[in-house]
C-alpha cells in the first residue's frame, strides 16, 4: 500500500471560533482577528492556529486551534488578550461561538501514488 503513517499524537484540544463580520466592518474585523491568532500562536500550549474563510459567505469565518489540553485552552480564551478580541464584537453580526473537541487521537499519514 501507498499509505505510511507518519505520527500518533494524543490527547488534544481542537477549539473552533467562528463568527460572521459584518460587510463593511469585514477588514477592521480581519485586522482584530490576525491579532489575536499571532497571540494565539504564541500561547502556552497552542500547537497550530489557522484562519479559514467561508467560500459561499466572505464574511464568515473559523479560527481553527490545536491545543495541547484544556487547561491550555482555558486559559487563553480567559485570558486578557482574548478579552480584547471580544470587545470587538461590534463588528460583528453574530455573537462568536467557540466549540471546544476533545480529541483523544490523531493519526497523520502521508497518501503516496
Amino acid at each position: 500500500r501507498n499509505i505510511r503513517c507518519i505520527a500518533v499524537i494524543t490527547a488534544m484540544l481542537l477549539a473552533s471560533l467562528s463568527f460572521r463580520a459584518q460587510p463593511h466592518k469585514r477588514a477592521e474585523a480581519l485586522s482584530a482577528v490576525d491579532s489575536l491568532v499571532q497571540r494565539m500562536r504564541g500561547s502556552t500550549g497552542c500547537a497550530r492556529t489557522r484562519i479559514l474563510i467561508d467560500t459561499e459567505d466572505a464574511n464568515a469565518f473559523l479560527i481553527a486551534s490545536e491545543w495541547s489540553d484544556h487547561d491550555a485552552a482555558e486559559a487563553f480564551f480567559t485570558s486578557r488578550e482574548f478579552q480584547i478580541f471580544r470587545g470587538v464584537r461590534i463588528l460583528m453580526r453574530d455573537e462568536p461561538l467557540i466549540v471546544l473537541d476533545d480529541v483523544r487521537s490523531r493519526i497523520t499519514r502521508l497518501l503516496r501514488n
